[in-house]
């Protein structure tokens, strides 16, 4: 497949925040700063969660459910690039799992709407897909499996999103902070800001929202933890991030 553009969005504006990547390096002994952000751009404008993403059915055109969303792939501007979905179980071939370009999805309020049918699924096949490296993943390991995991490899500089997610999450290299529960994107997919629940009393109670600035300054797939570069008072002033106020596509 060819490298693939944005979705389309039913009854709803697109919406495109730009998270600008700084050059400095930041960590530890250089706290990024926390004090121009907070939580109304992300209010107001609103978008998607990854936890509802990840749980979203995939529909056919018809509006049937046909499979569910099961991974994200994203490229090294942190905008979804591929959906992967595993879908075919009622048209008596097996579940298989498919990528689906970003730019041939539809998102509806029952699910996401995608080009998949019975007699198309080979070209949706997820070894056709550039952003997938068959280096990370072979075919003649997937044939001895009963189903595609999820948490397929991606190329370099290629991710996904369940590489985030679950994340431990620390202060500094040395406080634990907790985990990422959740990841926020704006509507055409551009990755906006990480959610992590603090798991340690310091620094309160209820989910935060931090922006997300790129694998290639903060973070990498695969590092053992995700270390947010604030001090520790920054993270202590920010606000509990209230799911309430944020306008999504199938909020829980």
């Amino acid at each position: 497949m060819k490298p693939h553009g944005k979705a389309t969005v039913s009854s709803f504006a697109t919406l495109t925040i730009v998270v600008l990547a700084s050059t400095t390096a930041y960590g530890r002994e250089n706290p990024r700063p926390l004090d121009d952000w907070n939580y109304a751009a992300l209010y107001e404008q609103g978008g998607l969660r990854a936890e509802a993403l990840l749980d979203a059915k995939a529909m056919s055109a018809e509006g049937e459910a046909i499979g569910e969303v099961s991974n994200v792939i994203l490229n090294e501007e942190n905008k979804i690039v591929t959906l992967v979905a595993e879908v075919g179980g009622m048209w008596d071939s097996g579940d298989r799992h498919v990528s689906i370009p970003w730019d041939e999805v539809d998102l509806t309020e029952k699910g996401v709407r995608v080009p998949v049918r019975r007699d198309n699924i080979q070209e949706y096949d997820l070894f056709n897909d550039d952003y997938v490296d068959e280096a990370y993943l072979s075919k003649g390991e997937l044939e001895q499996t009963t189903q595609i995991e999820s948490d397929v490899m991606t190329g370099p500089r290629i991710w996904k999103i369940t590489d985030i997610t679950d994340e431990f999450v620390s202060v500094g290299k040395d406080t634990g902070l907790g985990y990422v529960t959740d990841a926020l994107f704006t509507r055409d997919g551009l990755l906006q800001a990480i959610v992590v629940e603090p798991s340690n009393s310091e620094f309160g109670n209820g989910p935060r929202a931090y922006p997300f600035y790129g694998y290639s300054d903060d973070w990498q797939p695969g590092s053992p933890k995700y270390e947010l570069p604030y001090s520790k008072q920054a993270i202590q002033d920010l606000p509990t991030f209230d799911y309430d106020q944020y306008d999504t596509l199938w909020n829980e």
